[in-house]
């Protein structure tokens, strides 16, 4: 797995978590939830690519550093922390 791969499913795990199924308002809520990160997802994906395109030698780097602040400073949940 890519650095890029790691921070992505780690972002992806922090503001998503698990899958949850039903019908009732918390379920509904998370769903929301979900398609909001899928929009936010891509619109970062696009910032960072635009950025990258003056440094592309930097890609790995950048995403070690990513991957290493929101790991660190951020629980499963999403809350901040420092670990």
């Amino acid at each position: 797995m890519t650095k890029e791969q790691k921070f992505y499913e780690t972002l992806q795990n922090i503001f998503i978590g698990a899958k949850v199924e039903g019908t009732d308002g918390f379920v509904n809520l998370m769903r929301i939830k979900s398609n909001y990160y899928r929009k936010i997802e891509k619109l970062l994906k696009v910032d960072i690519e635009k950025a990258l395109e003056k440094y592309p030698a930097s890609r790995d780097k950048l995403f070690d550093k990513l991957y290493s602040f929101f790991s660190r400073y951020f629980t499963e949940s999403g809350t901040i922390y420092f670990n």
